[in-house]
């Protein structure tokens, strides 16, 4: 089996769980206030856990030759569930989507650019056409990020000729 890029990986369907959060830094003074604040440019923080499904020795040896190569250097990965479906209404002539980098975009009924402008990059939708409070159903898929294999992986042998391999991928900004 030959692992070209990283999306080749078979994952099980079922395992790839992800936390987000934004980095901060916080300052507790002695009376109880406390001062919060973003920290740098690019605050977002994604940890993917992720498993395959168990496959044979051969193809986890595979993986693992190829994960080797990596030696610590970003991949670009499609991560499950990039494309989003959700409803969002319009104010002031704008809608942020909350999501950055973004490939596809369409708005349920409407046409861009003939009803709205779209930052694909920042996720920042305008419009002169789309009256202010009316929700809009948005379908996007977000574009391939870079992330690191984190802290290494595990290979858990599951019978005599299966194993799963175990490995956390935490994105970078590269």
């Amino acid at each position: 089996m030959a692992y070209i890029a990283f999306n080749d990986i078979p994952l099980a369907h079922a395992t790839p769980v992800v936390k987000r959060s934004q980095r901060r830094q916080q300052a507790t003074f002695g009376d109880g206030y406390v001062q919060l604040l973003t920290d740098g440019l690019n605050t977002d923080r994604e940890v993917w856990q992720c498993q395959t499904s168990p496959m044979p020795y051969a193809d986890a040896y595979s993986i693992e030759s190829y994960l080797l190569t990596l030696r610590g250097s970003a991949v670009e990965w499609t991560a499950p569930m990039s494309t989003k479906t959700f409803s969002r209404p319009f104010a002031s002539g704008e809608l942020d989507l909350g999501y950055r980098d973004i490939s596809t975009l369409s708005l349920d009924g409407y046409t861009r650019p003939t009803n709205y402008t779209a930052n694909l990059a920042t996720g920042l939708l305008t419009s002169v056409d789309i009256d202010n409070g009316t929700v809009v159903e948005v379908t996007l898929t977000l574009a391939a990020r870079d992330y690191i294999v984190r802290d290494g992986w595990s290979m858990t042998p599951v019978s005599s000729s299966f194993m799963t391999i175990a490995f956390e991928l935490e994105r970078v900004f590269v």
